[in-house]
């Protein structure tokens, strides 16, 4: 029996272009603007109650480069995420859809952000979301995204 491993990608561009969106754009470089970033990279995961590793990763796909999130980050995210958040131990998952955020990297005027989650289900479903951001007028915007999602499949 062999495993394939199935993808299906998503391009975003052009996200939060609408002046209504821009008015709740995030703004500056702290926690603040950190959290809303991560937030809106998670997307619809954030309406609903979610298990995320308590440590940002330098690449949450593979949890490489990882580090304990400080406080002041933990409670605006808490605060920018719609839903519950259960903070989980990295040795301690064992059942549900886990979350890792990603380190938000500035490089100037611009900003990547990337949100990975894999499903400890027998199907092993997994995926993640980079978005990148530009400044504009003190502001934060979407300028280009990607999406991927796969699932192991037994063929």
């Amino acid at each position: 029996m062999r495993t394939r491993i199935f993808l299906t990608s998503l391009i975003v561009v052009g996200l939060l272009a609408t002046p209504a969106l821009a008015a709740g754009a995030p703004h500056g470089r702290g926690p603040k603007a950190q959290a809303a970033m991560l937030a809106q990279t998670a997307g619809t995961f954030s309406q609903h109650p979610v298990l995320v590793l308590n440590q940002i990763c330098d690449h949450p796909s593979t949890r490489q480069g990882c580090v304990p999130i400080k406080a002041n980050l933990r409670a605006a995210l808490e605060r920018a995420f719609d839903a519950p958040i259960t903070w989980v131990d990295p040795q301690r998952h064992q059942a549900g859809q886990l979350w890792v955020l990603g380190t938000v990297v500035f490089d100037g005027t611009q900003v990547t952000t990337k949100v990975a989650w894999r499903d400890a289900g027998p199907v092993g479903c997994f995926g993640w979301t980079r978005l990148s951001w530009k400044r504009h007028h003190g502001a934060w915007s979407v300028f280009r995204g990607i999406s991927v999602e796969g699932c192991s499949a037994a063929v």
